[in-house]
This record gives C-alpha cells, structure tokens and sequence, in this order.
C-alpha cells in the first residue's frame, strides 16, 4: 500500500449532532447557528425516557433531521425488534430528511426504504464494526452491496486501534464517489480518525452534544472548531 497522502481537493464535510436525549434536544436547539449542519435523532435511544414531550410534531430543529433506530446487532438500545423499529421509523418520517437503514437491513426494509423515497426522504445505508477496521477490500464489497444511487450515502464506522486501521478507511474514502460516502473511526484512534477523514472529504462527520454517543465522537462544538482550524 503507497504512503498516504492529502490531497488538495479537500472538501468540507458536513458536522452530523447526534442527540441521544431529552436534554441533547433541548441543548441543541439552544446552540449558535453554525455549530452544525445536521442532526440525527438516535430514537433508539430515546425510548427509555418514556416521555409524551418528544413526539414528531413536537420536534422543531434548525438543521435538517436524520433519524435513526438503530439495529442491536450494530449498537442499538433496548433490543428493539425489526417490527418495532420500523414502527418507529414509520412514525418519524414526516420529520426527517433522511433515514439511517443498516447495510444488513436494506432488503428487509426495502418497503420503509420505498416508502421513504418517494416522499423525498434521503437514505444513509450504514455499516459497523465494533471490532476493527476490515481491509479495504472487504469495505469495497460493502459499499458495492450497498448498490448506491442518485442522492444515497454509504458510512462506515469501525473501529481504529493504530494508524493500519486510519489508512484502510483513508484508502476505502478516496478511492469512491466521496460526495456518496462517510467514514469515521471509533476507539483510542477515534477522534484523530475523524478530524482526518473529515478533510479529505468524508461526507459526513458525527459528533455529540454532550456525552459520546459512540466510541471517538468529538463534542460538534469542539469538531467545528478543530475542523476550521486545519
């Protein structure tokens, strides 16, 4: 594998807030135009909180919504079912521009998926590792099962323990449509990973409001600040 280089055709990546909470809600709303360009609404994780407050007529955001129920089998809580997931999903769609489906998924969900599309909805098709960061050419095959088109986005986000791991994701990046492609790190090496990936075009880069949702997660406010920096 050739040295990893920069290149000059950098493009900005666009800084994702994750909100897990009630109070990741409520905080994000209270922050600075700017601080973010897109939050995603991890419904999973709400659903601890039982609370009637956080409906989808009552969620008002300034930037475009991702909403996400995440499968267990890649970090989702409270061992939602399939069937209970897309309930959830279906519930949420009018709120939201885009929807996070699993890689695994995508069949099984091709009627939510269908559904969403043609209301406008945009797809993010995700894929997790937990473990580790396989080779590039096992991300290829990932992203060519992930069968992208028009304004679809592919994000992968494994898990990086030394810098093998940051170039497997560095290479998998640049050598596709990076405007339909995602990639960050999670683990010791996370947060490195994901201010790099970020300026080299990552499509999206993910961030908390407070506490890490995942493994790596820069603060947004922090994020923003880092990636105008370098």
């Amino acid at each position: 594998m050739p040295p990893v280089f920069i290149p000059s055709d950098v493009s900005d990546s666009s800084v994702v807030a994750v909100i897990a909470s009630a109070r990741d809600l409520e905080d994000a709303c209270a922050l600075s135009p700017g601080s973010f360009d897109i939050c995603e609404l991890r419904i999973d994780l709400f659903q601890h909180l039982n609370s009637a407050k956080i409906v989808p007529s009552s969620v008002k955001l300034p930037t475009p919504v991702i909403v996400t129920v995440r499968d267990p089998a890649e970090g989702g809580a409270h061992g939602l079912s399939e069937e209970e997931r897309i309930k959830l999903f279906k519930l949420w769609l009018p709120a939201c521009n885009y929807i996070d489906v699993e890689l695994r998924n995508i069949d099984r969900f091709s009627a939510l998926i269908d559904e969403a599309e043609s209301s406008g909805i945009k797809l993010i098709i995700s894929f997790h590792d937990f473990q580790k960061t396989p080779d590039v050419s096992e991300l290829k095959s990932k992203l060519s099962q992930a069968s992208l088109h028009s304004d679809r986005i592919f994000k992968v986000a494994t898990r990086v323990n030394d810098w093998s791991d940051i170039e497997n994701l560095v290479y998998f990046l640049k050598g596709g449509k990076t405007n339909q492609l995602a990639a960050m790190g999670m683990g010791s090496l996370g947060k490195l990973s994901r201010l790099i990936l970020a300026r080299l075009g990552s499509r999206l880069v993910y961030g908390c409001i407070a506490e890490e949702i995942a493994p790596g997660q820069w603060s947004v406010t922090k994020l923003r600040t880092l990636l105008r920096e370098i």
